[in-house]
């Protein structure tokens, strides 16, 4: 710091500091810009990859216990899900809700969804 209380490599004058001042707040304003740019540009390909990304039709949730067994069935949209959970086909789901004790649901009710209700 120099004695006028600024950096060293600050001009000292009055004039010269606002063209400093003035460029500085161009070179802000450009940088600002860009960064726009390149967000707007990364929330396209986030949401392009997104769509691009395969949708899960189906979920199995699985237990805690040693042998993981099936415990929920899940349609693919069921905010319900854990970290136990794993995509499955339509095949996987009717096989599990059929011949295992798993039971569907009861929020997203994919054994309705599946057409395993006798209605």
């Amino acid at each position: 710091m120099d004695a006028g209380g600024g950096p060293a490599w600050l001009p000292p004058d009055l004039e010269r500091l606002r063209t400093v001042e003035t460029l500085l707040s161009m070179l802000l304003t450009q940088t600002r810009e860009r960064i726009a740019v390149l967000e707007q540009a990364a929330r396209v390909r986030s949401d392009a990859a997104r769509h691009e990304a395969p949708l899960v039709e189906w979920i199995i949730e699985y237990g805690i216990g040693v042998q993981h067994r099936p415990e929920l069935v899940h349609t693919g949209d069921c905010s319900m899900t854990s970290g136990r959970s794993r995509p499955a086909t339509r095949a996987q789901a009717v096989e599990t809700l059929q011949n295992t004790p798993a039971r569907a649901c009861g929020i997203c009710r994919a054994d309705s969804a599946l057409g395993l209700l006798d209605v």
